[in-house]
């Protein structure tokens, strides 16, 4: 069993270099061999990312906190929601519009294809 206590690990910047906003994570567990990782991120206000997808992840979120806001200019609070985007479906451009708080699982590598 693994025990984590995330309000002990720093916020630190992601390797993976797509964000256009200062997103920070805390990686809770990682599995070097199949390249699945949880990680809390942490996104500013503003839009977080460009469109893109992951290959070869699933990639499952549950927002803690936070708001976003669609091209159409309707916000939506995203407290409690669970998403899941499956392998290779595009998906991101959001914006923040306040500090949002995100448990994300990718049950495989993060690589992006824009």
């Amino acid at each position: 069993m693994l025990m984590v206590d995330a309000k002990g690990i720093e916020w630190e910047d992601p390797p993976r270099g797509y964000y256009l906003t200062d997103v920070k994570q805390k990686v809770l567990w990682r599995d070097e061999e199949t390249g699945a990782m949880m990680a809390l991120l942490k996104f500013p206000v503003g839009v977080a990312d460009e469109v893109h997808s992951h290959p070869e992840a699933n990639q499952l979120i549950y927002c803690i906190t936070g708001e976003i806001e669609s091209p159409d200019g309707v916000r939506t609070p995203m407290d409690g929601i669970f998403t899941h985007t499956p392998k290779g479906e595009k998906h991101g451009a959001s914006k923040c519009t306040r500090e949002s708080i995100i448990l994300f699982y990718w049950d495989g590598p993060q690589r992006i294809e824009r």
